[in-house]
C-alpha cells in the first residue's frame, strides 16, 4: 500500500513563535507533547485515506484534537470556537495562531469515521508508552474492576407512541433518500392513521381501535415493501448504504411490532390487535427505535435507561487499562474474564489480584483465575440467606464426596435435580419426612418439603469464604475506593455519565477517547511536573512546535 501524504499546514513563523515563547507552560498539554508521541496514530488510519484527491488532515493532529475534547467535556461546535481562541490547543497541536480550518462537522467526521475499533487502538497504544515508561505493567499489579450507569437519554414511550416513531421513521428515511419509493407509497397505503387523534372525552375502545389500526397500518408497511413490483423497484437502489438504514428500520419496526403486539382476536377477519401485556413482554425488548442498543435495570429502586461503563484500572498506578460499554441490563460480571484476558494479550502482563465487588465472583470466575494463579477477591453474594427468615442454607452440612445434605435435624437426603440454568443441584428433602419433622415450623413453609441449592463451585465458594475473613483480602477490598474515584472522573468530570450519541458503537468511541484522556491525566502527575512560569525561548521550527523547558 502506498503512503499516505498528509496535509502540511503552513510554516510556523517568526511571529507564531514568539507568541508561543511567551506562553507559560501549561499543566497538561505541554506535558503530553514530552510524554507522548501520537505519531502512531498517522499509521494505523492510513487504510482510511486514498492516495489521490487532496490530502487529509494528518490523524495524529484530529486525535489530539478528540482528546482536548472530551477533556473539557465540550460539544463539536464549542471545540470549533475553542481551537480558535485557545493559544494553549494550539501551541499543542501544533497549529499556527491564525489557523481557523477546523469545523464542528470536520470533527464529527472524523470520530465516525476512526470508530470505536480504531480509537480502541490508539488507546491501547498510549498504554503501551505508558507502560515503557514505568507508569505501570508491573506482574504484581492488583487491577480493580467496577462498573457504572450512564444515562442514555431516551424516553420511555408507550406501545403505541413506540410503534408510531418507528413507522414514522421508515417512512420518512424513504421521503430524504427515495422520493420514487415514497411516492409510491402515499399512492397506495393510507397513512391517515398517523395524523388521527383520540376524542375529547375517550373510552377505552376508542383507544384500542386507534391502537389496532396503527399496528395494521405498520403490518401493512411492512408488507407493502415485499410487494413484487416494490420490491424490484427496491432493490434497484443505487445507494446501497441508505438502502441497508432502510432494511435496519424495518426490522427494528418488526421487532417492536411483534414485542408490544398480538392479534386482538384470532377469527376476527379485520385483523384487529392490541397491546401485549407488559408482564408478558420480553425483558430485553427495544426502548428506542432512535436508539435500538439503549435498555433499562433498575438499581436500588431507580430506574436506568442507557449503558454501563465496566472498567478495569491498575490499583497501583490508578490507569485505566480497559473501558467497554455493555447493556444496561447485562449483569456487570459476565464479561470479567473476557476483559482481564483482553488486557493480558495485549501488553504481556498478568496481575497478581483481581479485585471487585459481589457481581463479579462468579464460581466460574474464581475456579478459572485460581487454576490461572490469579487471586479474585470479591464478596459473596448473600445467596445462602432466607428471605422468609426461616433456616438457610448453612446451616445443612453438604457431603461433596457422597454428595449428601443433611439437614439440622440430622436428616440425610442424596435426592438431586441438575439445574443447567443456574449451575448447580437442587437437593430434596421428601414431603413425609418434612411433614413429620419436629423443626419444620423454623424450617420451611412449603408443602412438598424443603429444598437446599447447592452450586457446581461449591469448594470455590468455601474458599472464598475463608478467604475473605483473612487481612490480605481487607487490604484488597480497602483498593476498591480507588476504582470509584476513576469512574467518577470519567462519568462527571469527562462527561460519560450522559449519551451524546444514539448507538453503542458510538458510546464505545467516546468511551475509548475518555480513557485515554484520564490516562493522559494521571501520566502527567506520575511523571516529574513542569516549572510553570513564563519562559522566553526560540522554539524548534518544526511542525508541532512544544514548549521547551528545563
Amino acid at each position: 500500500m502506498k503512503q499516505i501524504r498528509y496535509k502540511q499546514l503552513e510554516q510556523i513563523s517568526f511571529a507564531d513563535m514568539e507568541v508561543f515563547s511567551v506562553l507559560p507552560a501549561h499543566p497538561i498539554w505541554s506535558r503530553a507533547a514530552e510524554l507522548l508521541d501520537f505519531s502512531f496514530a498517522d499509521e494505523i488510519c492510513a487504510p482510511l485515506y486514498s492516495t489521490r484527491g487532496p490530502k487529509p488532515y494528518a490523524p495524529s493532529l484530529k486525535l489530539k484534537l478528540h482528546i482536548v475534547q472530551r477533556y473539557y467535556n465540550l460539544s463539536d461546535r464549542e471545540m470549533e470556537e475553542r481551537v480558535i481562541g485557545d493559544l494553549f490547543i494550539k501551541r499543542f497541536l501544533g497549529l499556527p495562531v491564525s489557523f481557523i480550518g477546523f469545523d464542528h462537522s470536520t470533527i464529527g467526521l472524523d470520530r465516525e469515521r476512526m470508530g470505536s475499533v480504531l480509537f480502541d487502538a490508539c488507546h491501547h497504544h498510549i498504554l503501551a508508552q505508558a507502560k515503557q515508561k514505568g507508569l505501570w505493567g508491573e506482574n504484581k499489579e492488583v487491577w480493580l474492576v467496577d462498573s457504572f450507569h450512564t444515562d442514555g437519554h431516551v424516553a420511555r414511550l408507550s406501545a403505541y407512541r413506540l410503534i408510531k416513531q418507528a413507522v414514522l421513521r421508515v417512512i420518512n428515511h424513504l421521503k430524504r433518500a427515495n422520493i420514487m419509493l415514497y411516492r409510491q407509497l402515499g399512492l397506495e397505503l393510507d397513512l391517515q392513521v398517523l395524523t388521527e387523534k383520540l376524542p375529547v372525552n375517550p373510552t377505552p375502545e376508542d383507544g384500542a381501535a386507534l391502537f389496532s389500526k396503527l399496528v395494521v397500518l405498520a403490518y401493512g408497511l411492512l408488507y407493502w415493501f415485499e410487494k413484487e413490483t416494490i420490491r424490484s423497484m427496491f432493490w434497484s437502489w443505487n445507494n446501497r448504504e441508505r438502502q441497508l438504514v432502510s432494511l435496519e428500520r424495518q426490522a427494528i419496526l418488526f421487532r417492536i411490532l411483534t414485542e408490544n403486539t398480538e392479534p386482538g382476536y384470532p377469527d376476527d377477519p379485520d385483523g384487529t390487535y392490541k397491546k401485549r401485556p407488559r408482564k408478558e413482554r420480553p425483558a430485553d425488548r427495544l426502548l428506542s427505535s432512535f436508539d435500538p442498543d439503549a435498555r433499562a435495570a433498575k438499581k436500588r429502586a431507580k430506574t436506568f435507561v442507557g449503558d454501563k461503563i465496566q472498567v478495569v484500572t491498575s490499583a497501583t498506578h490508578n490507569i485505566v487499562l480497559l473501558a467497554e460499554p455493555i447493556a444496561c441490563n447485562e449483569p456487570d460480571g459476565a464479561q470479567l474474564q473476557k476483559l482481564v484476558n483482553t488486557i493480558r494479550e495485549r501488553h504481556q502482563v498478568k496481575p497478581e489480584a483481581v479485585t471487585a465487588d459481589s457481581a463479579y465472583g462468579y464460581g466460574c470466575h474464581r475456579q478459572a483465575f485460581t487454576a490461572d494463579d490469579i487471586t479474585l477477591a470479591a464478596p459473596l453474594k448473600t445467596v445462602n440467606s432466607n428471605p422468609t427468615g426461616l433456616y438457610s442454607n448453612d446451616l445443612f452440612v453438604y457431603d461433596q464426596e457422597a454428595k449428601t445434605v443433611t439437614c439440622p435435624a440430622e436428616i440425610m437426603t442424596s435426592t438431586s435435580v441438575d439445574n443447567r440454568k443456574i449451575e448447580g443441584k437442587q437437593y430434596k428433602f421428601s414431603k413425609s419426612t418434612c411433614k413429620s419433622c419436629p423443626l419444620r415450623e423454623q424450617c420451611t413453609e412449603s408443602a412438598s418439603g424443603r429444598t437446599v441449592f447447592i452450586s457446581d463451585y461449591y469448594e470455590e465458594f468455601q474458599t472464598a469464604k475463608a478467604f475473605n475473613e483473612t487481612d490480605e483480602a481487607m487490604k484488597l477490598f480497602m483498593l476498591r475506593n480507588k476504582v470509584e474515584r476513576k469512574n467518577n472522573e470519567m462519568k462527571n468530570h469527562n462527561g460519560l455519565g450522559t449519551a451524546r450519541v444514539h448507538s453503542r458503537e458510538k458510546r464505545r468511541s467516546e468511551v475509548k477517547i475518555v480513557s485515554m484522556v484520564v490516562n493522559l491525566k494521571q501520566m502527567v502527575k506520575q511523571e516529574k511536573p513542569l516549572v510553570l512560569g513564563f519562559v522566553r525561548k526560540r522554539l524548534p521550527s518544526s511542525r508541532m512546535p512544544f514548549l521547551q523547558v528545563n
